[in-house]
């Protein structure tokens, strides 16, 4: 048997595989395609269902609270809040400007802040609001607000499935003083606290509400992530009953 013929059979196959990569077009387009598949891979990851790190959310005394409302309920302003917890500007709007409002406005006895949700994106954050209001029912609407937007990410992800956001009361547990773990998720299995969060949606809707988040101040609208600034002036033109 003759040594050429593996030495040409090894030869053509160099031959086709250099065809077959000059036709995707050549090494240059193929590096491309790896590269935008690792960062498809590295998005996926930092987007699962409970991925990534939680942010940080401050939060003051939050004196007066009520349920879904803190402050005092005779002040001269009304703020009502319309949000989703999936929404990455509402999740912005509590990191830069929530806590420098409550510190200034809520505390002090001028400002009444109520949070309505308007859960349009999806199943979870229906689910989040569920998980909010159940945790109201142990006075706990805050802590569990702040866990939930620190927690925030891709919109429908699995990040608030009823798994996660049981864990997520632990968190609130391990802040809250007589927090019932066990009781929480009764109710957020028990799905008793649907109707409200779509009553609240429905009406924020027929309010004229059509994105997030929204807000009113004695009855002005705010739209959007606004800065503190924003609110100052509104809340001086209320007190001014302009």
């Amino acid at each position: 048997m003759s040594q050429r013929q593996p030495f040409e059979a090894t030869k053509t196959a160099i031959g086709r595989g250099r065809y077959t990569l000059n036709q995707w077009g050549g090494l240059p387009v193929l590096g491309s395609v790896a590269v935008a598949l690792a960062v498809v891979i590295a998005m996926v990851w930092v987007n699962r269902p409970g991925g990534g790190e939680p942010v940080a959310i401050q939060s003051g005394a939050r004196t007066q609270v009520s349920g879904r409302t803190q402050g005092d309920p005779k002040a001269p302003v009304k703020i009502v809040e319309y949000s989703d917890f999936q929404c990455p500007f509402c999740q912005k709007w509590v990191i830069e400007t929530a806590h420098a409002l409550e510190q200034e406005f809520v505390e002090s006895g001028q400002v009444l802040l109520e949070y309505r949700y308007f859960a349009f994106l999806g199943e979870g954050s229906k689910k989040a609001a569920e998980a909010a209001e159940c945790a109201a029912d142990q006075n706990a609407f805050w802590p569990m607000h702040d866990v939930i937007y620190s927690h925030q990410g891709a919109e429908n992800s699995g990040v608030y499935s009823a798994g996660n956001l049981k864990k997520y009361a632990r968190e609130v547990a391990a802040k809250v003083d007589g927090f019932d773990t066990g009781k929480f998720n009764s109710c957020l299995d028990s799905g008793s606290k649907r109707q409200i969060v779509e009553t609240l949606t429905q009406q924020a809707s027929a309010a004229g509400v059509s994105s997030t988040p929204t807000f009113t101040v004695n009855g002005q609208a705010i739209v959007g992530a606004q800065p503190i600034d924003v609110f100052r002036a509104a809340i001086e033109r209320a007190k001014s009953g302009k």
